[in-house]
C-alpha cells in the first residue's frame, strides 16, 4: 500500500520561489501560481490559528510568508460578514484563493487616460461570487481595480502578491478620484 502525500504549504512556497525566479511574463506567472494555489486549497488545512484571527473592526490580514529575496509575499485574509474593501489597486500582480467561506469580487475598468493625478473614471466591469477552492487574480494595469466583500459567512483567504503591499490606491467611483491608502 502506498501513502499519498498531499501538496503542502512548503511545497507551495518552493513552487512560488521557482516560478517567480524563472517566469518573466506576469500573466504566465499568475496562471502557474493559480494552478499551484488550487492544489494547496484542495489539501489539508495549512494556516496557523494566529493566521486565522479575525478583527471586528475590519477584515484582518496576516503575514504568512515573506520571500527572502522579496519576489513575493503570502498573506492570509480573515473576513467577517459585512466586512470588505473599498475599490482599490495593488500596484503589483496578485493571486487570491478562497480557503473557506465565500466572497463577492467586483472588478472595475479604468476609462480615463491616467494623465491627471488624483483623477480616475471607473466603470464596473464584472462581479463574481468566489467560494472554497476558487482562485482569482489581479494584473496591472488593466486587470487590477476591484473591491471585495464578505456578505454572509466568515471567510478565510490566501493571497500571493508580487511585493509587500504597504500602500495602494483607493478609488472613489462616484467622484472620479483616487488617493493613496
Amino acid at each position: 500500500m502506498t501513502d499519498i502525500v498531499s501538496y503542502c504549504f512548503q511545497d507551495f512556497v518552493t513552487d512560488l520561489e521557482m516560478i517567480t525566479s524563472v517566469e518573466s511574463d506576469q500573466a504566465e506567472m499568475i496562471g502557474k501560481i493559480s494552478r499551484k494555489m488550487r492544489l494547496l486549497l484542495d489539501g489539508e488545512e495549512f494556516l496557523t490559528k494566529e493566521e486565522q484571527v479575525a478583527d471586528p473592526g475590519g477584515y484582518a490580514r496576516h503575514l504568512v510568508h515573506l520571500d527572502r529575496r522579496r519576489r513575493f509575499v503570502v498573506m492570509s485574509g480573515v473576513w467577517q460578514p459585512g466586512q470588505g474593501t473599498p475599490v482599490h489597486d495593488h500596484g503589483t500582480w496578485g493571486v487570491m484563493g478562497i480557503c473557506s467561506g465565500e466572497l463577492k469580487v467586483t472588478n472595475y475598468l479604468r476609462l480615463d487616460d491616467r494623465s491627471t493625478p488624483g483623477h480616475a473614471k471607473l466603470r464596473e466591469s464584472a462581479g463574481m461570487w468566489c467560494g472554497h477552492g476558487n482562485v482569482s487574480y489581479v494584473l496591472p494595469p488593466n486587470e487590477e481595480l476591484h473591491k471585495v466583500e464578505c456578505l454572509e459567512q466568515p471567510t478565510l483567504t490566501l493571497h500571493v502578491y508580487g511585493r509587500d503591499i504597504i500602500e495602494c490606491n483607493m478609488y472613489d467611483v462616484e467622484n472620479n478620484s483616487y488617493r493613496p491608502y
